[in-house]
């Protein structure tokens, strides 16, 4: 069996798919594990990011392109069609624009999560503008009791590792902002805690063009937070905290 799959959602990312795809996959081909495999969703409507994938198949890389035509602009749902189609003995999440800071974080990812008795594992990570060349605001993963009002202070899901075999649980797709908080959340109450490695393997790109940035952008966010985290709280029997969402504001909105 494959030691690691990696699963990777992409779109056209406002024309920069092709290129940040590219600098995810290149940091892939340098890591000093060797026995992994990628697999590409793609919810783009051109093909430049099934040639790129081509390019690397060509020069040996063990991945695959599948064109998901479903649900598009969906990124929960398109992580998922990625993570069903993993066959390796761990799945890593990661984000087209995000890319991998540790040549061997791979290696470091596999070796934490085999060795504990843990079903889950998240990491480190950094920051970076679009560039992706000046790195700022390292954050170390921690667990907080306010996680489901979107109280991230693990990180995005490129900071995800699993057992393919212990989790099933999949992104909730009827949320955006929440569907990396409200699937910790879930996985803590199934699985227990992760393993929290305490290492800046992934570099998490911060753009104009990620549809976090569009939705902290946008006229209602905070009305749009808060319906998140209603769906949230009823989806987890959360009733008799509902009043609590309606206090919630984000100051920038």
């Amino acid at each position: 069996m494959t030691k690691v799959s990696i699963a990777i959602p992409t779109w056209e990312c406002n024309g920069r798919g092709r290129e940040f795809l590219n600098d995810l996959l290149s940091t892939i081909e340098i890591q000093t594990l060797k026995d992994y495999e990628v697999i590409v969703s793609d919810h783009s409507e051109y093909h430049e990011l099934k040639a790129l994938v081509q390019e690397y198949a060509s020069k040996g890389m063990d991945i695959k392109h599948i064109r998901n035509k479903e649900n598009r602009g969906n990124g929960p749902a398109n992580t998922n069609v990625a993570i069903d189609l993993c066959k390796g003995e761990i799945v890593k999440v990661m984000f087209q624009d995000d890319f991998f800071y540790d040549d061997e974080a791979l290696e470091k990812i596999y070796n934490s999560l085999t060795e504990s008795d843990k079903d889950w594992l998240v990491c480190g990570c950094n920051h970076t503008r679009t560039d992706g060349r000046d790195f700022y605001w390292t954050l170390m993963p921690t667990w907080n009791a306010d996680i489901l009002k979107g109280v991230n202070s693990i990180s995005s899901p490129s900071v995800l590792a699993f057992k393919n075999d212990k989790v099933k649980e999949r992104f909730d797709e009827d949320v955006t902002m929440m569907m990396d908080c409200e699937m910790y959340y879930r996985l803590d109450k199934v699985h227990g805690q992760p393993v929290y490695l305490h290492d800046d393997l992934v570099s998490n790109r911060v753009h104009d063009g990620q549809i976090s940035m569009q939705k902290y952008r946008s006229k209602g966010f905070s009305e749009f937070m808060r319906n998140e985290i209603r769906h949230c709280y009823e989806k987890h029997d959360l009733h008799d905290r509902m009043e609590e969402v309606d206090g919630l504001t984000w100051n920038w909105n």
